[in-house]
């Protein structure tokens, strides 16, 4: 599903389609081409109706209809993501952005001087979060792994530069990326990344609704090395098409005890953050691959998606 329209020849045709059409075609179009991607990957079927299954304890009809307004989600925040990526970025944002919940949490985080890491996952608009931050004012560097192609890693480095947001890229191929993330930290700014799904040797075990799944120890090593608040930040659809952002407490972090053992914990302990969240918002988890330990293909064929069976949402 990602391999059909992740290229950089999709975010450019999407840029183009966000300029010249309304917000609600964009969007209405996106979620018809997002179920047809869907429909012809059994794997991102599979995966999601496992995913879902096991978060929810949903199955047939139910579980069938999840799935597709999840899918119909991701492609509306994708139309207005690249809505969002032009020159009128904080026009567009203000007027998506409808209620700001957990601001205080933020004031709290920053307030040892130490950097703050806002942790958030593959839930809602977390591309709308960074620029909401960066339209604070805040200085922001976004930490992320490289995309599919050289090219598609600078069009979308060169989205962020011009909102005035930084990236440091991670990956094996990147070995000073954890010293730049401190050297940013300890210039009391913000990093944000992504935890719920680590690339291959950079996360820990964790429980997750029950099951074993692997969350990123960054933030908890980085926090042990600089001392930063880490702030659990998200920015979720509403029913009527706009955005909620929404922080959580700081997370306290043991600091005591076995530094493997406290590794452990203090990445559970964002993972347990993490469960209530999602547990709110399923039809807005985005995960299109087995992320469980020894997960196995759904035992029910999910049914081929259709828009009708979606609950009526704004276009």
């Amino acid at each position: 599903m990602r391999d059909s329209l992740y290229t950089i020849g999709g975010f450019k045709l999407a840029f183009i389609l966000a300029r010249l059409l309304p917000r609600s075609v964009n969007r209405r179009l996106a979620g018809r081409i997002g179920l047809a991607a869907y429909a012809r990957s059994p794997e991102a079927q599979s995966a999601l109706h496992s995913n879902l299954h096991l978060v929810t304890g949903q199955n047939g009809e139910t579980l069938d209809a999840l799935c597709a307004k999840n899918v119909v989600n991701f492609s509306r925040m994708l139309a207005d993501y690249f809505i969002c990526a032009g020159s009128d970025a904080a026009k567009e944002a203000a007027a998506l952005l409808r209620h700001d919940n957990g601001e205080q949490h933020l004031t709290a985080a920053r307030a040892p001087g130490k950097g703050v890491i806002v942790v958030t996952g593959h839930l809602g608009h977390w591309e709308l979060g960074g620029l909401m931050l960066a339209l604070l004012g805040l200085p922001l560097t976004v930490v992320t792994l490289e995309e599919p192609s050289s090219e598609l890693t600078r069009w979308r480095e060169a989205c962020r530069r011009q909102l005035g947001i930084k990236t440091i890229t991670v990956g094996p191929t990147y070995p000073f990326a954890f010293v730049e993330m401190m050297q940013t930290l300890r210039r009391n700014e913000l990093i944000a990344m992504l935890v719920d799904r680590p690339y291959e040797g950079s996360g820990a075990c964790v429980e997750l609704f029950g099951h074993k799944t692997e969350f990123s120890t960054a933030p908890a090593l980085l926090a042990h090395h600089t001392g930063a608040s880490i702030l659990p930040a998200f920015v979720v659809l509403d029913e009527d098409g706009g955005y909620s952002t929404m922080a959580e407490p700081p997370i306290p972090m043991e600091t005591e005890g076995d530094p493997h053992q406290t590794l452990l914990s203090n990445t559970q302990r964002i993972a347990t953050v993490f469960e209530g969240i999602i547990r709110r918002y399923p039809d807005q988890w985005f995960n299109y691959v087995p992320i469980w330990k020894g997960q196995q293909a759904s035992e029910t064929t999910p049914a081929v998606p259709d828009e009708s069976r979606i609950a009526p949402s704004p276009p």
